[in-house]
């Protein structure tokens, strides 16, 4: 443990869920009657599984998100590595003193003054008097509440309680610093504050474990990120990348069908023209399904004519994956048109998306063929073509405009 703050080898937490109060009783009682009787005991609860086989280390000095939905089992882990929880299998080592924010207000005693719970919560976490009194004035400065530190704490706001709460837990010199979300309820000056007091206590040595979902303050303060779902680790890296790949999967939880390869083209039946083929490369004329934000994308389609067309106009719609409709434009507003051609006869033609402005996530595409005033419809595919976006840095929003900054 010489250079490892936190070690997590193979933690699982279980509970125990009843349908019923009445099983509780029955599962204290009934199996040890049934095993006395020569039965197999009966089982009167369900099984869920909060955490399982969750594995990670966490070196001295290092920043640690924790990403997932609610329910993934992140309070859970928390609570396990503060000592708060017992695992149900699994080992936790820790090195050093564990300041924590698990909860809104947690440790303080209502009936208590801001002051006295200081005192208190410093005592618990360790603290001489001596070491606490050296300490107070710069907690109360942190927490900015005024004379309100002699006031019973139940007559605090929920922003004076985090902002005591977290003042006492960076003032008692922790070796490692949880956070669960405590931050989200400040406002931004004390939010700023925050990061500035993480930052400096990051430089000290000290760990920090942190949960939150404002996924940039994560890619901002964090050295590595462990995105969590289901009670399992789903992904651990560079925070960036872990960001990208959880808020790709948040905005596609609504169940679609599995992708379809652009092999197969589903299309509407219209009796005057198909897709026959419809392909995605980047600038090189490679082919791909993975592309980078300010990149290329490009687009090749083959459109075959069942009847005697018209001048044609191409028509692209592009949606993300939980059904957003993100880009919708023709080939008119370009004035770009394709010759009039008879049955049997093929056109061809490409789309660039030059550069790339979609935000980091995954897409699908449906193409459209309409006559040049767009009232008849030649044909119209289904959403077919799935592809990514990703880049390597911090990204907000739908689009990455194209712009010009001037200083």
């Amino acid at each position: 443990m010489t250079e490892i703050a936190i070690r997590v080898q193979n933690l699982s937490k279980c509970y125990q869920i009843y349908d019923v109060p009445g099983d509780r009783l029955k599962q204290f009682v009934a199996p040890r009657l049934q095993r006395l009787a020569g039965q197999s005991p009966k089982q009167y609860f369900r099984e869920f599984w909060a955490l399982k086989d969750v594995s990670f280390e966490i070196k001295k000095g290092e920043t640690v998100g924790i990403i997932g939905r609610n329910g993934s089992g992140k309070s859970t882990l928390l609570q396990m590595v503060c000592g708060t929880l017992n695992p149900t299998s699994g080992r936790i080592q820790t090195d050093g003193r564990i300041a924590a924010l698990l909860e809104l207000g947690s440790g303080f005693n209502l009936e208590f003054t801001g002051r006295e719970n200081v005192y208190m919560n410093a005592a618990v976490w360790g603290l001489s008097n001596e070491e606490i009194e050296a300490s107070f004035n710069d907690i109360v400065a942190f927490a900015d509440i005024g004379d309100f530190v002699d006031q019973p704490v139940k007559t605090y706001s929920s922003g004076m309680f985090v902002r005591l709460a977290f003042a006492v837990a960076v003032h008692v010199h922790p070796d490692i610093l949880v956070v669960d979300e405590a931050l989200s309820v400040g406002d931004i000056a004390f939010q700023n504050k925050c990061m500035e007091k993480i930052k400096a206590i990051k430089e000290t040595g000290t760990s920090i474990l942190f949960v939150s979902h404002d996924l940039s303050t994560v890619q901002i303060i964090c050295d590595r990120v462990i995105w969590m779902k289901g009670g399992s680790q789903k992904m651990v890296g560079y925070p960036v990348d872990v960001c990208q790949e959880y808020y790709v999967d948040s905005i596609d939880h609504k169940g679609h069908a599995n992708p379809i390869e652009d092999a197969v083209i589903v299309q509407q039946t219209t009796g005057l023209a198909q897709f026959s083929s419809i392909k995605l490369s980047n600038s090189d004329g490679t082919q791909s399904k993975i592309f980078d934000v300010g990149g290329d994308i490009r687009f090749e389609f083959m459109l075959e004519a069942e009847a005697a067309l018209e001048e044609s106009v191409i028509a692209v719609s592009v949606y993300r994956t939980d059904g957003d409709w993100l880009l919708g434009q023709s080939s008119r507003e370009k004035n770009v048109f394709w010759p009039p051609i008879a049955a049997g006869e093929k056109l061809t033609g490409q789309l660039h998306l030059s550069p790339n402005c979609l935000a980091p996530g995954d897409y699908k595409v449906a193409f459209a063929a309409y006559s040049t005033d767009h009232k008849i419809c030649y044909a119209l595919t289904d959403l077919v073509l799935p592809f990514s976006v990703r880049t390597n840095y911090q990204t907000w929003g739908k689009f990455i405009h194209p712009c010009v900054w001037i200083n």
